[in-house]
């Protein structure tokens, strides 16, 4: 998880804490604190999972927890108009003649085929900024993950024991929709679990607090692996 100093709120490297005696320094300001504090604080100085911000939820449940958020965006005013003219401007063009005229034309069609697929993908990506969601339900040891609108879209299941830390982090990440630039809610431990691009700052630090505090409740949360504290 990332720590910060409390003093300068400058990030402390992995390199200048020291598990087995519980310090942490900070290079920038020179001080140095209690580590276990630190994690303490990073978890506590989070939002209030009672009180989610507009379009994201936290539920705790019988053997588990339920969080997600909306990616409605305002994006979707530029997508939406912008979909509907490529696409009835490149496949309406290739394809619509071909049906009104009755006549198939195989070159034309294998030609239209990259803008078939391009208006598709817009597709998607005007239903995930207008209704879609990303949702994670934990159950024991079972975690889903589903990104989608309703009850249609993509779902994943993992083994919840295998992760360890929660972060955020830039980059390329994810599956499917989801594979784009941008910062994302990274799940780490036996394996990497990378999504949440597509959710706004708010919602996707209040479910990235979410689950920090659900791997600390299960005692499955470490701070950063670390070597000894250079004096």
């Amino acid at each position: 998880m990332n720590i910060t100093c409390p003093s300068c709120r400058a990030a402390i490297q992995a390199a200048d804490v020291n598990v087995s005696t519980d310090i942490a320094l900070c290079r920038n300001c020179g001080r140095t604190f209690s580590l276990a504090q630190l994690i303490d604080q990073s978890i506590n100085n989070g939002p209030d999972l009672n009180t989610p911000p507009h379009g994201a939820w936290f539920d705790e449940l019988p053997s588990g927890f339920r969080t997600g958020a909306s990616t409605a965006s305002w994006m979707a005013l530029f997508y939406v108009p912008f979909s509907l003219v490529w696409g009835g401007m490149s496949v309406g063009s290739i394809y619509g003649k071909q049906l009104t005229s009755g006549h198939f034309d195989v070159m034309s069609s294998l030609f239209g085929l990259p803008f078939l697929i391009g208006s598709a993908c817009l597709l998607a990506l005007c239903a995930m900024t207008t209704a879609g969601k990303i949702e994670i339900i934990q159950s024991e040891d079972r975690l889903s993950l589903f990104m989608g609108i309703g009850s249609f879209g993509w779902l994943r299941n993992f083994v919840w024991s295998d992760f360890h830390t929660a972060t955020e982090a830039a980059g390329r990440y994810g599956y499917s929709m989801q594979n784009r630039q941008g910062n994302v809610i990274v799940l780490e431990g036996q394996r990497r679990l990378a999504f949440g691009s597509m959710l706004n700052e708010e919602r996707r630090y209040f479910v990235l607090s979410a689950l920090k505090r659900m791997l600390l409740k299960t005692n499955r949360i470490s701070p950063p692996v670390t070597s000894t504290l250079a004096t």
